[in-house]
Parts: C-alpha cells; sequence; structure tokens
C-alpha cells in the first residue's frame, strides 16, 4: 500500500468517517486533489462496503484549464 493511501487510511479510520453501507458523493471538479480523493473513494468502496457517487464540479475559478478538467 502506497503511504498516502496508508495515510488516507488512517485519517478514515480514526475518525470514523465511514462505515458499511454508507452511501458517499465526492464532489469532482477534475483537478488533482479530487481526482485522487474519487481514486481512493473508488478503490476502497469494496472494502468499507458503501455506495459512492461523484457530482462534477466546475468552480470556474481556472478559466480555461477548469473547462478542460470539466469535460475529462
Amino acid at each position: 500500500m502506497k503511504a498516502v493511501e496508508q495515510k488516507f487510511m488512517k485519517f478514515v479510520k480514526a475518525q470514523k468517517l465511514i462505515s458499511n453501507d454508507d452511501r458517499i458523493l465526492v464532489a469532482l471538479s477534475g483537478g488533482a486533489d479530487s481526482v485522487c480523493l474519487t481514486l481512493l473513494l473508488i478503490k476502497y468502496a469494496v472494502s468499507f462496503k458503501y455506495e459512492l457517487g461523484a457530482a462534477h464540479i466546475n468552480h470556474q475559478l481556472r478559466g480555461a484549464e477548469a473547462d478542460e478538467d470539466e469535460k475529462f
């Protein structure tokens, strides 16, 4: 397991952020941080047994780059 995954799992467990049968909606802008979070949530959905959905959010803070993220 990579260091970022270990930190993610340690934090989620310590804070009791996710429980079995939760339904999680992640706001996905297309930037590196929200994509990383989404990928981690996808990876661990089976072990935590939660439902995961994603909603795209274009904050319109980075002009054309944000528009490209939206297309992604």
